[in-house]
């Protein structure tokens, strides 16, 4: 999934050797990532993952830290501690992301750090290139692929943290083996969280599933914990689909963007940045919407209850499609295009652990938009429902076994 809305990407290389600060006590009252986000939680890639908004192995090679304060709780973090500034002196330095090799021989320790005084949540993402990464317990933490534009291809990790103001969250341990600890590769991209102004934004009007074939997985619904829970693709929903699957239009409207350029592919930090995609703007319905008819709990990531907390709103709606296969683009700038209409091929360019399309929604064509939620529409019936993580969804009736 892409990160569009998160701007000035700053892709920093490693600072190796830092001091090793002096250890406190975590102190978990504290303000954490938990408190804010209500969705937090932990996971390396596996199996299903539902409860987490994303199934765990459509991420293989990514590591899931949503709430650090509680990493004696994770299945693969090393730990975590408070970090007070003033304990230090004044020429003290607390990188954002830093490898500890003091006294660890062959093993430094990789750490992501939060000294920010404005009690801001950090989001790091973090990509550790060839070298294998052994997390507690000594468990080896299963690795993913990138190729870039050029096509060159590497072995990579990649940490996803949220992590709290005044902490230090300890990733992993780097295998080295001889290599010089100055020669490791880690990109990464660490700045404030940005929480949705308006989770509940809801647009009245309901669209069409942008795929064609017999079913498809969705991977990651709404807020899921991988690419999901910050304010540029809250609402976003992933499917599960072969390179070359027919990708639709979800309604009537005009094509606004169109990139189908790149070739990049995998889990390194910096395919955040580039991807391929199209973006439409919907035609206005003339006939009022009634996007909650129908509207099953079962096919939702919510109850009905949450349902009632929706803010449902019409006006302009902007629909974009990511990871959009290179050079499949059957459409331009400008042209119309009606519902179900073939657009370009699905793809996995950008930052994609696999094949699959990112479906996402907006008020604005503007960058910094945030996302609305739309419900989709079941051809056959008329049923609107939204999508979640773990089940199987077609054109014509929606969720399906």
């Amino acid at each position: 999934a892409r990160a569009r809305r998160i701007a000035d990407a700053r892709i920093r290389a490693p600072i190796v050797e830092r001091a090793r600060p002096r250890d406190v006590a975590m102190r978990c009252g504290e303000t954490t990532a938990r408190e804010a986000t209500s969705r937090a939680g932990d996971g390396a890639a596996g199996t299903r993952g539902d409860e987490d908004g994303f199934v765990r192995d459509a991420g293989v090679g990514c590591h899931i830290a949503l709430d650090v304060a509680r990493a004696n709780h994770s299945s693969w973090l090393l730990g975590a501690e408070v970090v007070d500034p003033d304990e230090y002196s004044d020429d003290a330095e607390f990188p954002d992301v830093a490898l500890d090799a003091d006294g660890r021989g062959d093993a430094p320790r990789l750490s992501a750090t939060n000294v920010d005084v404005s009690d801001a949540v950090k989001v790091a993402y973090i990509t550790v290139y060839d070298v294998k990464c052994y997390g507690k317990g000594n468990k080896s933490l299963a690795q993913g692929v990138t190729i870039d534009n050029d096509g060159r291809r590497s072995t990579v990790t990649t940490f996803v943290c949220l992590v709290p103001p005044r902490s230090m969250a300890h990733l992993c341990f780097l295998r080295l083996e001889g290599r010089d600890v100055r020669d490791v590769r880690i990109d990464s991209d660490f700045r404030a969280w940005s929480m949705h102004p308006k989770p509940n934004d809801t647009h009245s009007q309901s669209v069409g599933f942008p795929l064609r074939g017999e079913r498809f997985l969705c991977t990651q619904n709404e807020g899921g914990e991988l690419t999901h829970f910050f304010s540029g693709n809250l609402h976003a929903v992933d499917f599960r689909c072969p390179e070359g699957t027919p990708v639709l239009a979800v309604g009537d409207g005009e094509v606004i963007e169109v990139c189908d350029e790149n070739t990049l592919t995998g889990i390194a930090v910096s395919n955040l940045f580039k991807w391929n995609s199209i973006v439409l703007k919907l035609d206005a319905c003339s006939t009022p919407e009634t996007p909650l008819r129908n509207a099953s709990a079962e096919c939702a990531t919510t109850t009905e209850a949450d349902v009632s907390t929706y803010d449902v709103r019409g006006g302009d709606l902007f629909v974009e499609y990511v990871h959009i296969r290179a050079k499949s683009a059957k459409v331009k700038v400008g042209d119309r295009v009606q519902r179900g209409q073939v657009i370009c091929e699905s793809g996995s360019v950008g930052f994609s652990p696999e094949p699959h399309l990112h479906f996402t929604a907006f008020r604005s064509g503007a960058d910094t938009a945030d996302t609305v939620r739309v419900l989709f529409e079941a051809r056959d019936t008329g049923a609107t429902y939204l999508p979640r993580a773990g089940s199987y969804y077609t054109d014509s009736v929606g969720k399906c076994a």
